[in-house]
């Protein structure tokens, strides 16, 4: 939006502007001494709420790019970034630069892996030792943020903040006190990448962890977030982990520590396993004779057992025995049952389940791929229902029924969980991780299926301390072979094979992928346009909300979707661009 005012703004302040019969706050982008707009058009400021910009500038930069670069804009980018006091126009202090960066430093990046967490924690701590370094380190998850910042203060290192992982007070608070220079350093989740500080040293704890896409829209991803504001800043970047993503391998080539592994892997052929059935399910779960064997080992050890399937829910893609139709939400997700009621599995909305099919009028309603629900029965008749408990990002949601829960695992049990349940081994004594579908993890339709089942199960061998104790069970009807080798030979000779066939398909880290997202009666309109501008356009299916496209470089979707990004629109693209 243009609107004029009687002397130039910087960039970053807020002002008070009319919109429609009502009023917006806003931010000033740009100042130009003239317009395209004839001046009597051209609305006038309602009110400059600051005199200099409240926002650090480098901070400022990165929200540009990161509208640019997401395909989300800056407004977006400002919404998801900023404490939402500041964007509702509540009075603030300016911003006066207090750090002692006086020129700017050369950019370096170097890759950090190693297996086991307490090597690559033993590093950062030492990197933060001097007492002047300023930094941003980030994990995937709060929790481990918050423990390493413990034990940084336990050994003297102090100055530092955890970033909140929520927004209201609390983020207001910590975005002044890092702006301000309070702090030295900002430990957080993924969230920290909205810190307002020019960084020294900006580290990126197990970088190819999904976890570092944000889960809502724009879903932004923290470790490019972080990458950028490091090259801005002139920083040191240290991505590590205990595999490298796609793109980190494909331009630092790290080096890889010899893990030894072979004698905790147990491969199982689910061609001689058994299979129980599951009622209303056209799939059974296996469950082989030696996974139940090595369980009741291990419970009566007093250690912990996780079997991991890493689907919630009792039962997926829910459709007609008789038709096959497929029973779907409006926005055209598929539907899985969550305790007797079907879930979108992409907005999450609920429904009853129909007693017949939609289209046919057929009785019986089957689901594929059964899930936890479905799981937890079968683990209870295995050993005592009371020993028996699940884990998942929704179970436990308070932090005392975690805490309860922890308590009574500490003499042993079994978790049925999710992917989730493997921050146990942060806490606990797990002795033995049992990947029920290993083949499922890795037959996902996303490009990157098997580099998350082979970091899921790598992650289940190494986390935690003392992780050599631990025995991985993986269930598979190709044990060992295709990607699984590599869990064997390491993550250097599966990136060979794996960025062979990326580069084959032209898929990322070659191309960036774009998931765009756009209602139905949209959607041919932007395809055309899409097509029109010479990029490469995938629609999946004609009856779905969704469209992909493959490019090289973004500039040209950029300007494509701009216009679609027009104020009076009833809905925008939503857009989630894969880099790896």
């Amino acid at each position: 939006m243009t609107y004029r005012h009687d002397r130039p703004l910087e960039p970053g302040v807020r002002v008070k502007v009319p919109i429609g019969r009502g009023s917006r706050i806003g931010f000033v982008s740009r100042c130009d001494d003239t317009s395209s707009w004839p001046e009597k058009k051209v609305r006038p400021i309602m009110e400059v709420l600051d005199e200099s910009s409240a926002i650090p500038d480098v901070s400022w930069r990165l929200m540009a790019w990161v509208g640019r670069s997401f395909l989300c804009g800056i407004g977006q980018a400002l919404s998801s970034m900023l404490p939402e006091q500041l964007l509702k126009g509540e009075s603030l202090s300016p911003f006066v630069d207090r750090s002692k960066k006086d020129e700017r430093s050369a950019f370096s990046m170097e890759g950090f892996y190693r297996w086991l967490d307490e090597d690559r924690l033993s590093r950062y701590e030492e990197l933060l030792g001097d007492g002047s370094t300023r930094a941003i380190i980030s994990f995937p998850e709060q929790l481990r943020a918050k423990v390493f910042l413990k034990r940084l203060e336990d050994n003297g290192i102090v100055g530092g903040l955890l970033w909140p992982n929520t927004g209201g007070k609390k983020k207001m608070e910590a975005w002044l006190s890092v702006r301000d220079g309070n702090c030295r350093f900002v430990v957080g989740g993924p969230g920290v990448m909205a810190a307002p500080l020019s960084p020294d040293l900006v580290v990126v704890e197990d970088e190819g962890n999904d976890s570092y896409r944000m889960q809502r829209h724009p879903r932004l991803n923290g470790r490019s977030v972080l990458t950028r504001l490091a090259m801005d800043s002139g920083s040191r970047l240290i991505v590590g982990g205990r595999i490298p993503s796609s793109r980190v391998f494909r331009k630092l080539h790290p080096e890889e520590e010899r893990g030894r592994s072979e004698s905790r892997v147990v491969f199982i052929d689910l061609n001689d396993a058994n299979r129980v059935s599951v009622p209303g399910a056209s799939d059974e779960i296996p469950l082989a004779e030696g996974t139940m064997t090595r369980t009741l080992d291990t419970m009566e050890n007093g250690r912990v057992v996780l079997w991991i399937l890493d689907r919630k829910g009792y039962v997926g893609d829910l459709k007609c025995d008789d038709c096959e139709h497929p029973l779907r939400c409006d926005c055209g997700g598929t539907l899985r049952l969550f305790g007797g009621r079907g879930r979108c599995v992409r907005c999450g909305k609920t429904f009853d389940i129909p007693n017949k099919c939609p289209n046919c009028g057929g009785p019986v309603i089957m689901g594929r791929r059964p899930g936890l629900e479905a799981l937890l029965p079968i683990a209870q008749a295995v050993v005592s229902k009371e020993r028996v408990f699940t884990w998942s990002a929704d179970d436990p949601k308070r932090a005392v029924d975690r805490r309860n829960r922890i308590k009574e695992l500490s003499s042993g049990g079994l978790v049925v969980g999710t992917r989730k349940s493997l921050e146990l081994c942060d806490i606990l004594d797990v002795g033995l991780v049992c990947w029920l579908d290993s083949d499922g993890e890795a037959r996902r339709s996303e490009h990157d299926a098997r580099y998350s089942a082979y970091t899921m199960i790598s992650e289940s061998c190494w986390r935690g301390p003392s992780p050599e104790r631990r025995q991985v069970v993986i269930q598979s009807r190709r044990p060992g072979k295709g990607w699984q080798v590599s869990l064997l030979s390491g993550w250097t000779s599966f990136w060979r094979r794996e960025l062979l066939e990326r580069s084959e398909l032209e898929l990322p880290p070659f191309r960036y992928l774009a998931e765009i997202r756009v209602s139905c009666r949209h959607k041919e309109r932007l395809i055309d346009k899409l097509v029109s501008a010479g990029l490469d356009v995938m629609d999946p299916d004609p009856f779905q909300d969704l469209i992909w496209v493959a490019v090289k470089h973004l500039n040209r979707l950029y300007v494509v979707l701009e216009s679609e990004y027009v104020i009076g629109s009833a809905e925008y693209p939503k857009v989630v661009l894969w880099t790896d």
